[in-house]
């Protein structure tokens, strides 16, 4: 009954040009209260983000027809927006998703671990897309331009309201393995780089050269190792978003007026000539930046340029070598990481035996490279805000400006918790590092 749909805008209003709608197909319009939802709110996210909030909402539509047999646009219209009508529902709604999707609540699906804990992070990011809906609801019509309530009273509601939707987030999250709080004590596992994983990891993907060959790199041809070479080796050193290494082009890399600096400057393109049908975008305000690159690094990028790069009307720098050599998608970034991965994981298959082993690799992905560097990154600027510190036992700033600096290079934005728990992750180690060096130190004694 009803169905996503993707709408090209005549104008160009939008990062992408598109916007998905959620259509009745009963009626063949779109369904009213999602529609501006996706107006007021999506429309300015990616399109993968609005996809994904919105398959919620649809399910949700999906749901209350099954249940009442009639469209949650016409019941949320006669109640006059009460919200009160889909905060009664959440519960049923969490049991509808449990069961797939099935109003049969009486029945319970035995599946195994594996399943259970598949299921359950995908009900949580249902949960967190129909909140989403749910507060745009709230915002738009719990005020006094559609209610008769005094002021007071409708302040008061929508205090109790928000109270009650952050106890379900807290209940929901936690049928997200991934989805752990800083706060409650454990550090989630982000799957990246040691020290010999990296080492390791440049012998594969180091290009051949014409008096050294490198058998395990697993692609052919010397262009595609060196290309394949430098985006990884990019998204490492600076922690690119895989969607920001699509974005650079050949007019995002400058050197600076005045001196030898080099930057990469990250933002969104408007490429006339960029091709592919998911284009690339920038993921929040704070995402657009100016990275300082290394000489070498830069130097490196020229040589792509200028000898490796086949000549292309886009001027998205990683680009195919097949005419007529269109900007890399997404799905061959990922099946370029699939293949390291591969030969990765022959070569050194303990990396990824998580059954006996701690601190191993689920597969090698381009976000492993972000989580590699945000690690790397903050030991480093930990360490230097130490030695700039001139009274070390007076400074309890020391992470937090560690952390900002994070958050600042790797694009996060203010509300992003992604740099606590990197923060988090280190205290833990080091903690455990100085714990054995007691012990070490209490066993030399005696």
């Amino acid at each position: 009954m009803y169905v996503l749909k993707t709408i090209k805008l005549s104008k160009k209003k939008l990062n992408e040009n598109k916007i998905i709608l959620l259509f009745d197909t009963s009626t063949s319009a779109p369904c009213l209260y999602s529609f501006l939802f996706s107006l007021s709110i999506l429309r300015f996210q990616s399109l993968s983000t609005q996809q994904a909030d919105l398959i919620a909402v649809k399910i949700w539509y999906e749901y209350w027809y099954t249940k009442h047999c009639t469209t949650f646009c016409q019941s949320f219209l006669t109640s006059t927006y009460d919200p009160d009508i889909y905060l009664n529902e959440i519960d049923n709604f969490i049991f509808f998703l449990e069961n797939y999707n099935d109003l049969k609540f009486n029945t319970m699906h035995y599946k195994s671990n594996q399943w259970f804990q598949k299921n359950y992070s995908t009900i949580s990011q249902r949960m967190r897309s129909l909140f989403k809906f749910f507060t745009y609801l709230l915002d738009e019509f719990w005020n006094l331009r559609h209610q008769s309530y005094p002021l007071n009273e409708i302040t008061n509601r929508r205090k109790r309201i928000d109270l009650f939707l952050n106890n379900k987030r807290k209940i929901f999250s936690k049928f997200n393995r991934y989805a752990l709080t800083v706060n409650n004590g454990i550090i989630p596992n982000f799957k990246s780089l040691d020290d010999e994983m990296l080492t390791k990891l440049y012998e594969i993907i180091r290009p051949s050269r014409e008096n050294k060959i490198n058998p395990h790199n697993p692609f052919k041809s010397k262009t595609s190792q060196f290309r394949n070479f430098l985006l990884v080796h990019l998204m490492l050193n600076y922690g690119l978003r895989i969607g920001e290494l699509m974005l650079i082009s050949e007019k995002s890399i400058k050197k600076s007026i005045n001196y030898d600096k080099y930057n990469l400057i990250i933002t969104n393109t408007d490429d006339e000539f960029d091709s592919r049908s998911r284009k690339p975008h920038i993921k929040n305000a704070q995402s657009h930046r100016v990275i300082e690159l290394s000489k070498q690094d830069y130097q490196l990028i020229n040589i792509y340029i200028n000898s490796i790069r086949k000549t292309s009307t886009t001027q998205i720098l990683f680009t195919s070598f097949t005419p007529p050599y269109p900007a890399l998608s997404y799905s061959t970034i990922n099946a370029i990481f699939k293949k390291i991965d591969i030969k990765f994981r022959t070569l050194y298959p303990h990396y990824f035996d998580n059954e006996k082993l701690y601190g191993t690799l689920e597969k090698f992905t381009p976000h492993t490279c972000r989580h590699t560097w945000a690690y790397i990154t903050l030991a480093f600027a930990l360490e230097k805000h130490k030695k700039d510190s001139y009274n070390q036992s007076l400074n309890n700033n020391i992470m937090e400006k560690a952390q900002e600096d994070l958050r600042i290079l790797g694009g996060w934005s203010m509300n992003s918790q992604m740099p606590k728990y990197y923060a988090k992750r280190f205290i833990v180690e080091s903690s455990n590092i100085i714990n054995l060096q007691r012990i070490s130190q209490e066993l030399w004694e005696n």
